[in-house]
């Protein structure tokens, strides 16, 4: 869904997920092809400003602790690259392509790298997602000890249902987790097989 904040501002609501990072790069180039150059994100809305209709290559990097020292940038505007934005710990970077010349338009060209940003990704994903699962674990067990102390009675019931809700509130999240990392090892067995 697109909507113009002003004539030179668009926001376009889309949703790519976790290992979806190549497909989201593909649709930002698109955009900037089509005249709009991306601003920032929040994760679902992007914004973007009215641009030449240029040919510019986007690509995102994943980054563990989420902060941009200078160092990590200036290495990537030392290849040419320009810093785009942020959104958590994704980093996006454009280049732009130019005529008659196919320079090398990808962060992660060889098998390695794009292992390493795919152990990258799972892992810090890991560690955002375990706090969930300690807190689901720990949550679903005190209300099954409830419901085991109060058995029989109204009281019972309710924690029955308290416990059912709050397991399935904490299983969408977990089932989204455990479906990207499967899409990513996929990735990586696919890239392992390129040896």
């Amino acid at each position: 869904m697109k909507e113009k904040e002003n004539e030179n501002i668009l926001v376009e609501k889309q949703k790519f997920y976790t290992a979806e990072f190549e497909q989201e790069a593909a649709w930002l180039s698109f955009m900037h092809r089509e005249g709009w150059r991306f601003l920032s994100t929040d994760g679902f809305h992007y914004r973007f400003e009215a641009a030449p209709k240029e040919d510019w290559c986007y690509q995102l990097d994943y980054k563990q602790n989420g902060v941009a020292e200078d160092d990590y940038l200036q290495m990537y505007q030392d290849f040419g690259w320009e810093f785009a934005g942020q959104y958590g710990n994704w980093f996006y970077f454009r280049k732009q392509r130019t005529n008659g010349e196919e320079p090398d338009l990808s962060l992660f060209s060889d098998r390695e790298s794009k292992l390493e940003l795919c152990k990258r990704i799972i892992n810090g994903q890991l560690l955002r997602i375990l706090p969930l699962l300690l807190i689901m674990c720990a949550s679903c067990s005190l209300l099954l000890l409830g419901v085991l102390l109060n058995s029989g009675g109204f009281l019972s019931v309710i924690i029955g249902i308290a416990y059912f809700s709050q397991f399935a509130l904490f299983l969408l999240p977990i089932g989204n987790y455990f479906s990207q990392m499967a899409r990513l090892n996929k990735m990586m067995k696919s890239l392992d097989g390129q040896r």
